[in-house]
């Protein structure tokens, strides 16, 4: 469920993968109806979330694969530029005032799979506060701020141990032909898991 593979970093240590809290995969699905396709997943992550299916890192979900159903997105950390020549995001490492957070670019993606009606709904699960500021396009859907960090599995390739994370927050990106109904069973599955903004 974040899951940028053995190709994920975090605070820089090559080969980890941060997974989603069995609890906020619980309430995804329950939000849901299920996960139809978690974009930036693993083998390993998949047997946490449950997803019908899952992207790797080897399949780009982020510029390679088309979007459908309800979609979970947990995105993998490090920083893109947009390389114009190949028009795509490519990541990197080095600093440029092109750079964005990969959180930002794949909520850029998972938007526009829902406005052009890619993908049916999304949640979408961060871990980067910073986006309050890379993408303040989040605050025009229903937002959860969580009351507590969550703790995540983190998978070195070899063994699990648990990780809390920082404040974290999700928005959901909520089915257009019942906004409403599905905004408030958001509200319902979420306001005891911290303050809701709708």
């Amino acid at each position: 469920m974040s899951n940028e593979g053995l190709q994920r970093t975090s605070n820089r240590r090559e080969g980890i993968e941060l997974i989603t809290s069995t609890d906020l995969v619980l309430a995804a699905n329950e939000l849901m109806g299920g996960i139809t396709l978690d974009v930036a997943s693993s083998k390993v992550a998949n047997e946490f979330v449950g997803a019908e299916n899952f992207y790797t890192p080897s399949d780009d979900g982020l510029n390679a694969q088309q979007w459908y159903g309800k979609v979970y997105l947990f995105p993998p950390a490090g920083m893109y530029f947009w390389d114009k020549k190949n028009s795509r995001w490519k990541k990197t490492r080095a600093s440029a005032v092109s750079l964005t957070s990969s959180h930002a670019v794949w909520f850029r993606r998972m938007y526009h799979a829902w406005i052009s009606g890619e993908i049916e709904q999304g949640l979408y699960f961060s871990n980067c506060p910073d986006m309050i500021r890379y993408e303040p396009k989040i605050f025009s859907f229903p937002m959860c701020i969580l009351r507590t960090r969550p703790v995540l599995q983190e998978y070195d390739g070899k063994k699990f141990s648990r990780r809390q994370t920082c404040t974290s927050f999700v928005v959901y990106l909520p089915p257009t032909d019942m906004t409403a109904d599905a905004t408030q069973r958001f509200i319902d599955i979420y306001e005891e898991r911290g303050h809701i903004l709708a």
